[in-house]
């Protein structure tokens, strides 16, 4: 575990992390943002260790939060243009076939739907 000193609201604080430095100077630099966002008043104020080390976590989880959601994002958007390719491939073909056909081919869109679902 590394001793990192950040500044905070022009104040250094040392806090024990195994987290990447530029990370961790990110987060606190985000936090500082948003509290000079919102604050009326001088923001030269000491924080507590305690309460900078649990607004650092909270923001660590949001930013993860961000990296999930676009990594789903991504993906679902991914899987739909497959879906989509699969129903115009369906849609496109102008060949006609009896029951047994259909019930074969019914079974080869669902294999390429459930695999277009492994990548998740």
């Amino acid at each position: 575990m590394n001793r990192l000193k950040i500044k905070f609201l022009d104040a250094e604080y040392y806090i024990k992390t195994d987290a990447d430095e530029d990370y961790v100077r990110k987060i606190a630099l985000y936090l500082e943002q948003k509290v000079k966002e919102i604050s009326t008043q001088d923001t030269n104020v000491v924080v507590p260790n305690t309460l900078l080390l649990a607004m650092l976590k909270i923001t660590d989880d949001y930013f993860k939060l961000l990296k999930d959601f676009e990594e789903f994002k991504d993906g679902a958007e991914e899987r739909s243009k497959r879906l989509v390719q699969i129903l115009e491939s369906s849609l496109s073909e102008q060949e006609t076939f009896g029951f047994n056909e259909g019930i074969l081919r019914e079974e080869h869109g669902r294999e390429e739907l459930e695999d277009s679902y492994k990548y998740r």
